[in-house]
């Protein structure tokens, strides 16, 4: 074989040298800053100091994760990726080889991007965009790129299995603190080791299941509540059910607490497209009473379910009181004959029954006051009193002396309040005055 013949093939050898040697370079480079755990927005500064253009990591939502911040055109408005990708036309997330799509200035595109889906089995990431600033876009943009997004895809998975794994332990501390069966020492431990402060006070949430519905994301719906709180929120399943354990602010009213806690479930079920879904409060908890709250919660839902038709879903165990546990495990044929045996001559729909039932129910919100009755129902005094002797001689009950006939009629209000019945104020009303004294503190 001539020289002329050798030199050409000398030449595509060293081409190829020199390519593999840049690779090589490059590989090690990213290779390095993963082994050493710098993470995604490490890995991303280095993909920035080996291109002369703007680097861009955008995640599914279109917001910038990690950006270069020295090249030229780094501090340019971040690329419209639905814009580019429209411009590209279906992408394949299996494949790992990189998008080039091209200016097209009429359609708002001043430059062509290279585009690097970050996914692994199938699932996207997010996408590393190159613009093309100081430097043509290339073979070795395109190599850099397709390595660069191995790299983050890789330690996507390693940072999805840690947030499986930390929510999986919390899982499992939320069902310790529900069950009160560990150790106090070890359940310390467990919640110093995840950052969770395990003393602390808390609301516990009971989410019933629906018949044929899907298992809820328990992960979701704690992300949710305690971004709209601002505080920590443990979550795990329960017979049945969710569980939320919400932690409560030391400097809380403990009523307004509870109430906010509610106004945010109802806003919740209702955009997870569950309006009917039924929940249970427990009031302000401390850590070692878990077990009963959880209970109780599962009382209030066995109430709500079996009485109430429409109306409130949402309800807390102060609510209902103590008489919930007889409401919850009875017959319902017999309470609801109980109900008639109590009540039943206010509720034959009579001119002034209405009237009466409404006062009755407002003089047991108002912890039996005459005065606060008053106030409430915008009446006089001598009229709660009179009508309170109506109740007297159409029922033969003495609510404002005797204790067994109070709890009677407590009880039958409780069913027909959870029943919807029209003469009977909603469960809000009962804490409205309180609220409304604890926001004017607040705002004073």
């Amino acid at each position: 074989m001539t020289a002329a013949h050798q030199l050409p093939e000398t030449s595509d050898l060293l081409r190829r040298h020199e390519e593999l040697q840049r690779r090589h370079a490059v590989e090690l480079k990213l290779s390095a800053v993963a082994a050493a755990g710098g993470g995604i927005a490490a890995l991303v500064h280095t993909v920035a100091e080996l291109t002369a253009n703007p680097i861009w990591l955008m995640d599914t939502r279109r917001r910038v994760v990690a950006r270069s911040a020295r090249v030229r055109g780094s501090d340019f408005r971040p690329p419209e990726l639905d814009l580019l990708l429209a411009r590209n036309g279906p992408t394949d997330l299996s494949s790992p080889e990189p998008l080039l799509v091209s200016a097209e200035p009429a359609r708002g595109i001043a430059r062509r991007h290279l585009m690097v889906p970050v996914a692994r089995d199938g699932c996207l990431f997010a996408w590393l965009v190159v613009a093309e600033v100081s430097g043509r876009l290339g073979h070795n943009d395109q190599l850099l790129a397709k390595r660069a997004a191995f790299h983050l895809a890789s330690e996507y998975v390693v940072q999805r299995r840690v947030a499986r794994a930390s929510w999986n332990a919390r899982s499992a501390l939320a069902r310790q603190l529900v069950r009160g069966s560990t150790r106090e020492d070890d359940l310390a431990d467990a919640a110093e080791y995840l950052g969770v402060q395990a003393d602390a006070d808390r609301v516990l949430v009971y989410i019933a299941e629906g018949i044929g519905t899907e298992p809820r994301d328990e992960e979701m719906i704690s992300d949710r509540v305690a971004a709209r709180l601002g505080v920590e929120v443990l979550a795990s399943r329960g017979r049945e059910g969710t569980i939320l354990l919400i932690e409560a602010p030391e400097a809380s009213a403990h009523v307004a607490f509870v109430h906010e806690v509610k106004g945010v479930m109802r806003l919740l079920m209702a955009e997870l497209g569950e309006p009917d879904a039924i929940v249970g409060l427990s009031g302000v908890t401390r850590a070692g009473a878990f077990q009963r709250a959880y209970r109780e919660t599962r009382e209030v839902v066995l109430c709500v379910d079996r009485f109430a038709t429409s109306g409130e879903r949402v309800i807390a165990v102060d609510d209902l009181g103590p008489a919930r546990l007889f409401v919850a495990n009875s017959d319902v044929g017999a309470v609801r004959r109980y109900v008639h045996d109590v009540l039943g001559a206010l509720l034959t729909g009579a001119p002034g029954t209405a009237d009466l039932l409404r006062t009755l129910q407002c003089f047991f919100d108002t912890g039996r006051s005459v005065r606060e009755s008053a106030a409430r129902l915008g009446i006089h005094e001598n009229t709660v009193r009179l009508r309170l002797a109506k109740v007297h001689d159409l029922t033969g009950l003495e609510v404002a002396a005797d204790a067994n006939h109070q709890l009677s009629a407590q009880t039958a209000l409780l069913v027909l309040r959870l029943e919807g019945h029209p003469a009977i104020p909603p469960f809000e009303e009962r804490h409205a005055p309180a609220l409304k004294k604890t926001q004017t503190e607040n705002t004073a």
